[in-house]
């Protein structure tokens, strides 16, 4: 039973480093179903090679943008166009493939540290005070009889 213990704390902790992709400069993150593409610099986006546009009243604008957020439908990807500092234009490519979930939340791999570190401690003081209390109850001569009284000392 103790080694599922520990196999379940390894599993968290391997999810925990892989939630967050970063790339060389690029990163995306993951937050429930809504995925945030971020470009090393500001740039057009596009979507399998097609300029992703934003709806207004009179026309479709272009976004110029260093992030982009989607909702997560399936395996796609997307580019960034921006000029480098060479004045050369830069595409920066986006795939990710992975699995998204509405009830989902990210943890944070200091916060289950810090439950583990609590839960030794805790556990080290019940013991200590386990350990207290059952010493004042023994004492070195032989064992006296119960005289029916219930009564708890500690």
């Amino acid at each position: 039973m103790h080694g599922m213990g520990v196999q379940a704390v390894l599993t968290v902790v391997l999810i925990l480093f892989t939630a967050t992709v970063k790339t060389q400069k690029g990163e995306i993150s993951v937050w429930k179903t809504k995925v945030t593409l971020t470009c090393p610099e500001i740039g057009k986006w596009y979507k399998d090679d097609t300029v992703i546009t934003e709806k207004t009243d009179d026309a479709d604008l272009e976004i110029e943008e260093k992030s982009h957020t989607f909702t997560y439908e399936g395996k796609t990807t997307f580019h960034c166009e921006y000029t480098s500092e060479d004045d050369k234009p830069t595409k920066y490519y986006f795939r990710f493939e992975g699995k998204v979930c509405e009830d989902c939340y990210e943890v944070d791999a200091r916060l289950i540290g810090l439950v583990i570190i609590v839960d030794i401690v805790g556990t080290a003081l019940l013991m200590i005070l386990i350990c207290s209390c059952t010493q004042n109850k023994s004492s070195a001569g032989p064992a006296h009889s119960s005289k029916g009284t219930n009564t708890l000392e500690c």
